[in-house]
């Protein structure tokens, strides 16, 4: 499977499929490993989100389809660089992604 097949799966099944890419599957290029750490980042930021929205006593206008419609955008996002085979980083989420598996992307 080629290294851009990897990092559009990464995106395609969410935080699951991040760890995969990841964590499972083996001998991945730099770039591979960054989408699919971004691709966990991506879909835990959204859970972890939706999951703390519910607790909050007051209710904001278009929230969860606001958060949603930015999910979608950073998965297209992420997807649009690994099929271009541009550099990976994306804004804000890049440096997440960085700072919490920099040990692993750089392995």
């Amino acid at each position: 499977m080629s290294e851009k097949s990897k990092s559009i799966l990464a995106y395609l099944f969410g935080w699951i499929g991040g760890l995969v890419v990841l964590f499972v599957v083996k001998e991945n290029e730099r770039n591979t490993k960054f989408h699919a750490a971004q691709a966990i980042v991506i879909g835990l930021g959204y859970l972890f989100i939706t999951i703390a929205y519910r607790y909050i006593p007051i209710a904001i206008p278009f929230f969860s389809m606001i958060l949603w419609g930015l999910y979608i955008v950073a998965i297209i996002m992420g997807i649009s660089k690994a099929n271009k085979e541009e550099e990976p980083e994306l804004p804000v989420i890049g440096n997440i992604a960085k700072s919490i598996f920099s040990t692993k992307i750089e392995e």
